[in-house]
């Protein structure tokens, strides 16, 4: 009977054969019986090996081979027949066959063995594939590697097989290299020191068949080829890692190059903070940094006798950055031999090691020293004077804010000073800005001397000052340091070889009476210092109510007189002038006259400051101009001339640089020449900006327009000034007039003034002229023209009309 190793299924039959042969079965072999052959498919996993199926011969004997043709083609089966079986059914090659009328135990006996060795044969059969399959994997591995693979006889070393990489690599056929000794492919080293232990080799190389060496890694390994031991050899070709080795190192030559050479200080340091690597900038001595490795900044601070704070506070940082692997940064401040201090930005950056797996951290110092003292410059810009070194207008409300939030006693006083230097604008003009700025330190330096540490002074710009006491007991005590800043700065300043004599206009404000703000204080103490300017200049004025009253009145008339530029409320006014040779009209003065719809007529005294202050006098100015070329041209079409319109103009005018070529504009107009309109200036105007005032009138005066000097003897100009703005006419000032025929001194001041004109070619106009004695004293000084009540006072336009009419007939 065959091997125990087989597995019977056999398919259930209700005959007597049936069950003598699952007797006989039963005997020698694990048996199963099934019913339908739907049910192999539940041992399917056991049908894969050694099994047998006996199945019968019936009605559906096709479906079943189909079935077994389908899904188990090499499984033995044997097919069982109640009669004879008939040759058309044995269509399986797998199939033996049993019939009840030739069984016996010793035929089944037979057919089991045939199956078995059957099933023997196709176990042979798929191991035989095997292993042609795995020759046919490798030979195709060997063949097609990438890899350079020889192989070589251990006894002989001969080569007696190598694939198309390495006779392609070596550029040999391969005729030349069979049954050579293998160490034709190995450099002298190589040669001489090779030993087949089949272990990996890292390193050496092989020589091509042109005497080129390539860098290789190989590995040796001893293998049995159809019973006979062989070396397979396989070499790597690392070329191009070597290459890549050696750009390494030449990259990290370069980059260790630029480390070294770069501006900011570059360090490395482990997870335990110890230095790894610095470049020359954080220590330049080589042998500090030589030192430094495996140092933490504690010993690095020592070393170079740092304080404790340096490694405390790094150590802080480092912490940070590696628990919570974020970069951090931080300032530091270092000592420098040559500058005294450094200043550092500080970075540490963590990253990870890729070949250590361990964590590490750059350190990143940028000098930043310049840009510190740059913020230290633009803070004390912020806040100081540059100039004088005194706080600024910043500074000195945050001090105010201050004082006026911490004050709690109900017995003192804080007081906001503030004063400006009488006619600076005249000292900088006439000696020059460097001059007026000496004048400003010293100013400046006075002021610090009696200053108590509390105190705070200040420059606000230009020549205004102010100065924050707190404390002060009374009002007597704050009038009492007032009168000793004023006797300071009145002692004259030395500036370069001369004494400069000053006064200053000082307004005092006191919290809480005079207000709680800072805003309030400096406002009131702007008031006040105006009143003090007003009664006369180089005193102080204390802040009362009644300031209060003349700023709501200032405010009022603005928006009054806004109004009025709008609402026409305007208007012109002229005032005869007589010439002492004709007794005729030969000019007249356009004066300015303004009617409110509420108050009447407004004095000019009380809105033409007003106008100056608020910069309204430019547009008054265009429009006075304007109206006064329109009246002109218009008496002209009703031929009413023979006489000049004269027109007053601002300093302020006189700022802007298109003003001169909009007079001209003007005059073209409305068609007036130009000899027939006169602009007449005060002395203190053409001060305000004497440059820009020679350049305008020069250009006026090239076209024709005359030039007359208004209040002459009451300022501080220079005769330079008026030959170089070439004026016409000096206005004698009515001050001078007024008590002529009493006063000798008037009188010798008019005939001194006359007489400097006539000899300057200039023509003299007296205003304010109201008696016969003061017009007859003036013509016989030698005045060419009389103005003032004694011929008449302003007047409207019809009614200035008439009298031309009536004098000049």
């Amino acid at each position: 009977m065959s091997s125990k190793n087989l597995t019977v299924y056999i398919e259930k039959n209700d005959s007597d054969f049936y069950l003598t042969l699952l007797s006989d079965i039963k005997k020698n072999f694990e048996t199963i019986v099934f019913s339908e052959f739907a049910e192999l498919d539940s041992f399917s996993s056991d049908l894969c090996s050694r099994n047998v199926l006996f199945f019968w011969q019936d009605e559906k004997l096709l479906e079943k081979q189909k079935f077994l043709f389908e899904r188990y083609p090499n499984l033995p089966s044997v097919l069982l027949f109640e009669n004879s079986s008939p040759k058309e059914n044995l269509s399986h090659p797998t199939q033996l066959h049993l019939s009840r009328n030739y069984y016996s135990f010793e035929l089944l006996s037979i057919t089991l063995n045939f199956a078995e060795r059957l099933i023997q044969d196709q176990e042979r059969s798929r191991e035989f594939e095997e292993i042609k399959e795995r020759m046919a994997v490798l030979e195709n591995v060997f063949e097609e590697s990438l890899d350079i693979v020889i192989q070589i006889d251990p006894q002989s070393k001969q080569i007696i097989g190598i694939n198309k990489q390495a006779l392609n690599v070596l550029n040999y056929d391969e005729n030349e290299l069979k049954g050579k000794d293998f160490s034709i492919l190995l450099s002298k080293v190589a040669s001489d020191e090779a030993e087949f232990q089949g272990s990996l080799i890292e390193g050496g190389s092989l020589v091509t068949k042109n005497d080129e060496l390539i860098p290789t890694e190989s590995s040796f390994r001893l293998y049995s080829v159809n019973g006979k031991m062989v070396i397979w050899a396989t070499f790597r070709d690392i070329s191009e890692r070597k290459k890549a080795q050696e750009q390494v190192k030449r990259q990290k030559a370069f980059y260790e190059f630029i480390l070294d050479n770069i501006d900011s200080d570059i360090s490395v340091l482990g997870d335990d903070f110890k230095y790894e690597y610095s470049n020359p900038v954080l220590v330049p001595s080589t042998e500090i940094r030589s030192w430094m490795y495996g140092k933490t900044d504690t010993e690095l601070s020592k070393r170079l006798n740092l304080l404790p704070e340096f490694s405390d506070k790094r150590q802080k940082f480092l912490d940070v950055a590696l628990n919570k692997n974020d970069i951090v940064q931080f300032e530091e401040l270092l000592p420098d031999e040559q500058d005294g201090k450094k200043y550092l930005l500080r970075k540490y950056i963590p990253i990870e090691d890729p070949d250590s797996k361990t964590r590490k951290i750059i350190s990143y110092g940028i000098d930043i020293t310049e840009r510190k003292l740059a913020e230290e410059r633009i803070s004390y810009l912020a806040y100081y004077d540059s100039l004088t070194g005194l706080s600024n207008r910043t500074l000195f409300i945050d001090h105010t804010n201050q004082a006026l939030k911490n004050h709690k006693s109900t017995e003192t006083l804080i007081a906001c000073y503030f004063f400006d230097i009488d006619n600076f604008k005249f000292i900088n003009d006439s000696l020059g800005h460097a001059k007026g700025d000496m004048l400003l330190q010293m100013v400046a330096a006075r002021l610090k001397r009696i200053m108590t540490e509390v105190d705070t002074v200040a420059r606000f710009g230009g020549d205004e000052f102010g100065i924050l006491k707190v404390g002060i007991l009374n009002r007597g005590e704050a009038a009492e340091f007032a009168s000793r800043i004023l006797d300071i700065l009145s002692q004259p300043f030395h500036v370069t070889g001369r004494d400069l004599y000053t006064t200053i206009s000082m307004g005092i404000a006191l919290s809480p009476n005079d207000g709680i703000t800072t805003q309030e204080l400096l406002k009131n103490a702007d008031m006040a210092m105006y009143k003090a300017k007003e009664v006369g200049r180089n005193n102080f004025r204390f802040y009362t109510n009644e300031l209060i009253l003349r700023s709501e009145k200032r405010l009022y008339i603005e928006s009054s007189l806004r109004k009025a530029l709008q609402n026409n409320e305007l208007s012109l006014f002229f005032q005869p002038q007589i010439s002492m040779k004709s007794d005729r009209i030969c000019g007249a003065e356009a004066l300015i006259r303004w009617k409110h719809p509420e108050r009447g007529w407004v004095p000019p005294i009380e809105f033409i400051p007003v106008a100056e202050d608020s910069g309204l006098i430019e547009r008054i100015g265009d429009w006075v101009l304007e109206e006064a070329c329109r009246l002109k041209k218009s008496w002209q079409e009703e031929n009413i001339g023979g006489f000049n319109i004269s027109i007053n103009v601002s300093g302020k005018q006189l700022k802007k640089n298109n003003w001169a070529h909009k007079v001209h504009a003007t005059m073209e107009h409305f068609k007036i020449d130009a000899h027939e309109i006169e602009l007449e200036l005060t002395e203190s105007s053409i001060m305000e900006n004497p440059e820009k005032s020679i350049e305008a009138f020069r250009y006026l005066s090239d076209l024709g327009v005359k030039v007359s000097i208004d209040d002459f003897g009451t300022g501080y100009s220079s005769l330079s000034y008026l030959k170089k703005i070439n004026a016409d006419i000096l206005k004698i000032d009515r001050s001078f007039v007024i008590d002529l025929e009493k006063n000798e001194d008037d009188q010798a001041i008019c005939r001194a003034i006359i007489n400097m004109a006539v000899s300057l070619g200039m023509e003299v106009i007296a205003e304010g002229v109201e008696t016969e004695v003061q017009r007859n004293l003036l013509k016989s000084f030698g005045c060419h023209i009389i103005q003032g009540y004694y011929y008449s006072k302003p007047l409207p336009v019809e009614d200035f009309i008439s009298y031309v009419k009536k004098i000049n007939r």
